[in-house]
């Protein structure tokens, strides 16, 4: 008798949990999510469907007066701007593009120099010098595939600086201190 009273019950509550974890996906941003590796870091991120025009962090690295901060920044009519500032150098950010939808998600692929070792560094294996200067020194943000940021820099961090994800526990003066949509996904590639 319990167990026919309790089978429908456990059944009803594992299928709403599961229905609520696909319609409802998990943030899982981290305060910091590691001493960085190398590499480039990819986000998978659910946009709030609001459009305040506020700089809001999506990833920020370093530590307080030595950070990078890549931001974006939500626009009406479904449409946004990345960028990326560097604490005490210089602000740049892309122009305008269009947004499949206010509360959409995106793919944003980051590569900046703060992600790599120092030139000569036996972490790069047999990777050309000229590769190597390159990621010390340029930054490229693409959303979906597509660039909408790319520049270059002379601005050093040490490596494996602490790596936030959807928030900004740095500071600065331009990025807001938390992305208020959901950071779905992360991963960080050589």
């Amino acid at each position: 008798m319990a167990l026919g009273v309790a089978a429908p019950i456990l059944l009803a509550w594992t299928l709403t949990h599961a229905l609520h974890r696909h319609l409802h996906p998990q943030d899982v941003r981290d305060a910091e999510v590691s001493r960085n590796g190398y590499g480039k870091v990819r986000l998978r991120l659910k946009l709030p469907g609001t459009n305040a025009g506020i700089p809001e962090p999506l990833i920020s690295c370093g530590i307080t007066g030595n950070a990078s901060l890549v931001f974006i920044r939500l626009l009406p009519k479904s449409r946004a701007k990345v960028g990326v500032e560097f604490w005490g150098l210089e602000l740049d950010q892309g122009p305008e593009f269009a947004l499949p939808a206010a509360d959409a998600e995106i793919d944003l692929a980051c590569d900046l120099p703060a992600l790599y070792p120092e030139e000569g560094d036996r972490a790069w294996g047999s990777t050309p010098p000229e590769v190597q200067q390159l990621r010390n020194h340029e930054y490229v943000i693409a959303v979906n595939g597509v660039v909408r940021l790319r520049g270059v820099v002379n601005y050093r961090q040490a490596p494996h600086s602490p790596l936030y994800l959807g928030i900004n526990p740095l500071g600065g003066s331009f990025v807001s201190n938390s992305f208020t949509g959901k950071v779905l996904l992360n991963s960080q590639k050589f």
